[in-house]
């Protein structure tokens, strides 16, 4: 501000010296020509010494100015710093952390990036062992085995036993011509035929098919072998052919879906079974049957240690009365030898010490011994059992 005050004071000094030198020389000069020649050099060197004037004001006030600017510069610099500073270290904190996290999520994702890949790798290797698998129930014998497997794994479930003869498997009945694959025997001499040969092509077809035409198809096609097998079974009729068997045969299929699956393709399959006289039997349904079959032998099993309990009970008793018999007959001998050992004693003294005592009369007897007075004799007499003769008074006796 201050240096355009004296910017503007120098231009209105430097127009009115040249007003007046202008006025000056008019009035005293005729010739215009020669005035204007001394103007136009009044005024050069009047401007040249203005310009220096300026220039070297204008210097100085810039080297103030300059110096002014650079020490506030300074100043806010300092400020600035002191201001930036804990940003700057939050910001160094954060760029280390930062660097940090990186490290980690670069060592995660190579963590994620291998358990991708043993998951893929586990996913086809389970893809290949889940059609092998499909390809092996496809084969009528692989999948019989595979049936009888999972039977076998539910009888041993329910708490039945092979070895203890509660089930047997591939039994040959009717002269050969028929081979059940379980018959699990119950109490009574009765027992319940099971059967696993569970048609499963169709299933699978409907199960690796993408076409929902062709699988709704196949899982019709799955309906009619099941009843087809149905009636199969009930015409073997093995209620004819073994004795103790219900007029029923369980048909056991390996999983729910199975049986679901075949009655979605046919409603009336449930019906069909049972006027056959087929059970259709799912895995936890043929549990609860095979449970109720396994607590009928624990039943049965403590029916018969009851028996066997009552039978040693009586055994006991009669070899208690004669135990009791053997010591009355002994008590008696004991009391019997009571009497006569008195007996002998008050003979002993009579007849023996009395003579004998007068030995020590005439110095036979060794000094510091001597007979006895007396001999005592036994007044007890041996405990009857009174418990066995009067059972009421068994608490009274000490």
């Amino acid at each position: 501000m201050g240096t355009l005050t004296i910017l503007i004071a120098f231009i209105f000094g430097l127009a009115s010296g040249g007003g007046l030198v202008w006025l000056t020389l008019r009035g005293r000069a005729k010739d215009e020509g020669a005035w204007n020649d001394t103007f136009k050099a009044l005024a050069a060197d009047t401007l040249r010494a203005n310009n220096e004037a300026f220039l070297l004001l204008a210097e100085t006030r810039l080297k103030q100015t300059e110096q002014s600017a650079v020490a506030t510069l300074d100043k806010k610099t300092v400020a600035i710093d002191e201001m930036v500073k804990p940003v700057r270290e939050t910001l160094q904190k954060m760029d280390e952390q930062l660097r940090l996290i990186e490290v980690k999520r670069e060592g995660s994702y190579q963590q994620l990036m291998e358990a991708v890949k043993q998951s893929n790798e586990a996913q086809q290797l389970l893809r290949g062992e889940t059609s092998q698998l499909l390809q092996a129930l496809r084969t009528p014998t692989t999948r019989g085995q595979w049936g009888e497997m999972q039977l076998r794994r539910l009888l041993e479930m329910s708490g039945l036993s092979e070895h203890a003869r509660d089930f047997s498997t591939q039994q040959s009945i009717a002269d050969g011509l028929l081979r059940p694959d379980v018959i699990v025997n119950l109490p009574g001499q009765r027992c319940i035929i099971i059967d696993s040969k569970v048609p499963l092509a169709s299933y699978l077809d409907a199960s690796q098919s993408q076409d929902d035409t062709v699988k709704q198809a196949a899982l019709k096609q799955h309906a009619r072998h099941v009843r087809e097998h149905i009636k199969t079974l009930s015409a073997k009729a093995y209620w004819d052919q073994v004795e103790g068997t219900p007029e029923f045969v369980v048909l056991f299929m390996p999983g729910d879906h199975f049986l679901g699956a075949a009655m979605d393709g046919d409603p009336e399959l449930m019906d069909f079974s049972v006027r056959q006289k087929v059970i259709l039997a799912t895995p936890m349904t043929l549990i609860a049957l095979l449970r109720t079959v396994a607590h009928g032998w624990r039943q049965e099993a403590l029916h018969e240690n009851t028996q066997r309990i009552g039978a040693l009970g009586s055994e006991l008793y009669a070899s208690l009365v004669t135990m009791s018999e053997h010591f009355a007959a002994l008590g008696s001998k004991i009391s019997g030898s009571i009497d006569s050992y008195n007996k002998v004693i008050g003979s002993f003294e009579r007849n023996v010490l009395s003579k004998a005592r007068r030995l020590s009369d005439y110095g036979a007897g060794k000094e510091g011994k001597s007979l006895p007075e007396s001999l005592e004799p036994i007044d007890l007499q041996p405990r009857s059992l009174t418990a066995l003769e009067n059972p009421n008074k068994a608490d009274d006796v000490a």
